[in-house]
């Protein structure tokens, strides 16, 4: 179990913006990297989700970017909406076969 302290939170939640690996989590704190990987693997506890909440929050904005972008006419950006649209709904066909196996699942794939 690895209780977090308001810094480590916010240093988590920086490091998952910057899309760093649970390895490099483990390693930058000196956290058990069987601990954080089984974090990872199960998709719960509070490194995971610290770090997951800023992975996100980047990719939103990274998709604002793109998606305005697109808006004023980039090709290259409206290739790149489409990718993500196929991807979303790629993943949320997956809805239809999903059979919950923990409480706080809610990813699969990395591209969000």
């Amino acid at each position: 179990m690895i209780n977090l302290t308001d810094k480590q939170k916010n240093d988590l939640h920086t490091l998952g913006r910057l899309g760093f690996s649970y390895r490099d989590v483990a390693l930058n704190f000196g956290f058990d990297i069987a601990e954080v990987a089984r974090q990872f693997q199960q998709e719960k506890g509070e490194v995971y989700e610290n770090w997951f909440r800023g992975y996100l929050s980047a990719q939103a904005e990274i998709r604002q970017t793109v998606l305005d972008a697109a808006l004023n006419s980039s090709q290259p950006a409206i290739l790149q909406m489409l990718r993500y649209y196929a991807l979303t709904e790629q993943n949320n066909l997956e809805a239809f076969d999903y059979e919950p196996q923990a409480e706080n699942q809610h990813r699969t794939e990395t591209g969000g």
